[in-house]
């Protein structure tokens, strides 16, 4: 196979592995990869590992597609927010890292409120503390490692670190500054009010830049471990969740991205910085020049999905493993012959609400109003964020689906039906490493603009159309669930270190 005349490089710091893809200017894949370093989401790992991962797997990713390195005019990064490499004077890394909610991290969300104040720090940045924040995982870093924390000379989100390991140079996006509770997502900088209260020094620190800027080229150091082309171009890069968002044409506030299973997240790209009196939505600083970001997360997670299977439907489980079936599909055929609402059964999970757990059940119901209940739980979560952001005069026409969970044509329509907005999908793995590819693309010239890039690349998309007598039905369940509970529903993902544990334990079942 020839060279192409242009290739971009998209690489994704995961919590279990790195992926790698290889696309064309046309925005066809080339290839991809993975190279895994853990066996389950809440693994420590050391950064190191994400380095050894991306230098085995360029060189294989090169190999496998039959291009050459020159080929490759610009090389992106993604990776996740909630995590860091602390690295020593000399660039090495000082200790294994979570990635993710960190259990043992929870005492010092209580020592963070307590530090800096529960409203002042939402004030500061835009959201609540919880265990997989950075500034959370420092405090438990100086109380539990002194010997790390005395050698302490930098900390870089991971996306960031590999790239240091790339071009020998610092930085990073406003998004993944204040996803760690150090920036303030207002004016896209270090908070140093709050550096100061939580005695941490603001030279550990990367500079914070655009997220399509480019941060640097590849080292002949690098390049000679790697197999890339010594000067090649590395962007500052962007978090998984704005690369999926991008790689899916989410880039005005006319459309949200949901994940489906994984952190559940939702994702709202919004002009101004705005902040939701109601809670349920945390405001971020986006990877990009003057945009910010409306967002929760744990609203179509997968964990409630995992502990039904795992502790209540073993034996479906196991059936579905032997027939080599995806357990979600092979349940969301018995989910299916149940109507919208699951004929009264809700499902509350843990830590989202006061009371939880399913409520309404009776005798009649089976297994598929479980899966369904469970299902409609995450949509409905969502429905009352998109609601929160009309509260907002927010209010996106469409949703766009990623996650590992997005293929699954039920729980699409559930969503589509919940939100009473068209749900678009797109085939394909690895969206976050071909977002980071796209915005490659867009530094070096390729494209305009973003805009231009998805709207040249992006395939049509499977579209699922609000049907009105289930979006009636799901709008008598809100304020049934309102009802219940007395208040609206928090998004998980921004209110109390002990969901952030929970949705942590039942990561490990799946593992």
């Amino acid at each position: 196979m020839a060279s192409p005349a242009a290739a971009f490089l998209g690489i994704d710091v995961g919590r279990e592995a790195l992926g790698l893809t290889i696309i064309t200017g046309t925005g066809a894949t080339l290839g991809s990869l993975a190279r895994s370093y853990s066996s389950t989401p809440t693994e420590t790992v050391d950064p190191q590992d994400w380095w050894r991962a991306a230098r085995t797997g360029v060189k294989e990713l090169l190999r496998r597609t039959r291009i050459t390195a020159a080929s490759i005019r610009c090389i992106g990064l993604t990776g996740d927010s909630h995590g860091f490499a602390a690295l020593d004077r000399e660039g090495r890394s000082l200790c294994s890292v979570t990635m993710g909610p960190q259990a043992d991290a929870a005492p010092f969300v209580d020592a963070l409120i307590a530090q800096v104040g529960a409203r002042n720090l939402v004030n500061l940045t835009g959201e609540s503390a919880h265990t997989g924040a950075t500034a959370v995982k420092l405090l438990h870093l100086k109380e539990t490692e002194r010997r790390v924390w005395h050698d302490l000379a930098m900390v870089l989100p991971p996306k960031d670190f590999l790239r240091y390991r790339l071009t020998g140079q610092a930085a990073t996006c406003a998004y993944d500054a204040t996803a760690s509770l150090l920036g303030n997502p207002k004016n896209r900088a270090w908070s140093k009010l709050l550096l100061t209260q939580l005695g941490l020094n603001p030279n550990w620190l990367p500079p914070i830049q655009a997220g399509n800027a480019l941060a640097g080229r590849v080292t002949p150091e690098a390049a000679k471990e790697t197999g890339l082309h010594p000067g090649t171009p590395v962007i500052v890069g962007l978090p998984h969740v704005v690369a999926a968002a991008i790689s899916l044409g989410v880039t005005d506030p006319g459309s949200a991205l949901v994940e489906l299973g994984g952190d559940g997240a939702l994702f709202m790209p919004i002009t101004e910085p705005l902040r939701d009196p109601s809670g349920l939505l945390a405001l971020q600083g986006h990877s990009l020049e003057n945009q910010w970001a409306l967002v929760a997360d744990g609203l179509c997670a997968e964990s409630p999905f995992l502990w039904l299977t795992h502790e209540v439907l073993l034996a479906d489980l196991a059936q579905a493993r032997r027939a080599k079936r995806e357990p979600l599909d092979a349940l969301a055929e018995l989910a299916a012959e149940v109507p919208p609402g699951s004929d009264g059964l809700l499902f509350l999970p843990p830590g989202r609400h006061t009371l939880s757990g399913f409520i309404g059940l009776e005798f009649h119901h089976r297994r598929g109003h479980l899966v369904r209940a469970v299902l409609e739980s995450g949509a409905l979560a969502v429905r009352r964020a998109l609601a929160a952001a009309e509260a907002l005069k927010q209010k996106p026409e469409r949703l766009l689906v990623t996650g590992p969970c997005a293929s699954n044509h039920l729980w699409c329509q559930i969503l589509a039906d919940a939100a009473g907005r068209p749900v678009h999908t797109h085939a394909g793995d690895g969206r976050d490493a071909v977002g980071a590819a796209i915005v490659a693309a867009v530094s070096v010239g390729s494209f305009k603009t973003i805009e231009e890039a998805t709207r040249k690349l992006l395939a049509k998309p499977t579209i699922f159309q609000p049907r009105k007598a289930a979006t009636a039905a799901y709008a008598d369940m809100v304020t049934r669930i309102e009802s219940l509970t007395g208040v609206p529903a928090k998004a998980p993902g921004h209110s109390a270190a002990k969901a952030a544990v929970k949705d942590q334990q039942v990561a490990e079942v799946s593992g």
